[in-house]
């Protein structure tokens, strides 16, 4: 069989041509994470840089004394020993990206000064609070649901609550960013009479459109916390296309388009909580997702349910429950019950 010939391409040609297929390759290399991932990536990357700058030391690679240095470093900023670690994490990455062995950041050296670290920061994460039915019936007295914008607050605050939707699903960055094929659009939640069908496609653990995620809502008739009558409400004051974004607001006369986004959010439910007398970030958005899921497991609703409705993929749904001392005691009482009931057949009473 002949062998193929090509015919030599000019240098100049075949050198830009490659530089379009590093290009490509590299950006490729960037969509394998997750936008706010890679977002965090690059703040992380540029710090250690900087620090590197700073004490005129070669980046890469980078030796074990030098990684220790850079945890200590960043102790004098930062709070938390968690997210000292994942700045460690970020210049392992860097090698990786470059070619290079992974960093040595789990060596002796390093892992003496985390844990020195992590003793001189006592530190204790902020505690999170679920958001329950009776914090939102508090938020729900501080909104006038004849407004317009107001009623479209509630409905994306009970949709949240409800779905267990994460913020960058339920609402767009900025109303130019919004995107059908990620941010829930009107056609996206299907109404019927019972409930409503959301349907999402893109998500934190759904990058590549590799299956959609189905989430039913019940309606709860006659009572001020039911999703779908907020939503029903919403769609008749605020009618829209099908391709619209689900929360639109009412129009300005600079935008022809508005809708809630990421930031009006944000300020909304924070206006709420401070209306409602609790304190400056005592609830975020994110406690919706939070507070569903704590209360499908006060209804002794399965696990499996609850991650399958909210779609971890990790077990970090457990670290969404804080359990209550009631809810603990439950445990020992238990545990007394068998004894008891043991006792008392190996002892039967003579009457």
């Amino acid at each position: 069989m002949p062998s193929a010939e090509f015919s030599p391409l000019p240098t100049s040609l075949t050198d830009s041509l490659w530089r379009t297929l590093e290009r490509d390759t590299l950006h490729s290399q960037q969509l394998a994470f997750a936008q706010g991932t890679h977002a965090n990536h690059q703040t992380q990357f540029r710090a250690y840089l900087l620090f590197c700058s700073f004490f005129n030391l070669q980046p890469l690679p980078a030796s074990p004394h030098q990684l220790a240095c850079y945890a200590q470093f960043l102790s004098r900023s930062m709070k938390s020993p968690a997210t000292i670690s994942h700045y460690l994490s970020a210049v392992n990455l860097l090698h990786r990206m470059h070619g290079l062995a992974p960093c040595p950041h789990s060596t002796f050296e390093v892992k003496q000064t985390l844990r020195g670290i992590t003793k001189t920061l006592a530190h204790r994460p902020r505690v999170r609070h679920p958001i329950t039915p009776e914090v939102l019936l508090r938020l729900r007295r501080h909104l006038d649901l004849s407004c317009p914008r107001d009623l479209v607050v509630w409905s994306a605050i009970l949709l949240g609550f409800f779905t267990y939707l994460r913020k960058s699903n339920l609402v767009p960055p900025s109303t130019n960013k919004f995107d059908p094929t990620k941010h829930l659009a009107r056609q996206n939640v299907l109404v019927f009479h019972a409930g409503l069908l959301v349907t999402v496609a893109w998500s934190k653990t759904v990058q590549a459109n590799e299956r959609s995620i189905t989430i039913p809502v019940l309606a709860i008739p006659d009572h001020p916390l039911c999703p779908v009558t907020a939503f029903r409400k919403m769609l008749a004051a605020l009618p829209g296309q099908p391709t619209d974004p689900a929360f639109l607001l009412p129009k300005t006369s600079k935008q022809r388009q508005n809708c809630l986004t990421t930031s009006t959010l944000e300020k909304s439910f924070a206006s709420l909580i401070a209306a409602a007398g609790f304190p400056k970030g005592f609830f975020t958005p994110h406690d919706l997702r939070r507070g569903g899921y704590t209360l499908a497991f006060e209804a002794g609703v399965p696990r499996e349910l609850r991650r399958a409705h909210g779609d971890w993929r990790s077990d970090a749904d457990l670290l969404y429950l804080q359990l209550s001392l009631r809810q603990r005691l439950r445990l020992p009482a238990a545990m007394r019950t068998v004894i008891q009931s043991r006792h008392e057949r190996d002892n039967p009473q003579i009457t």
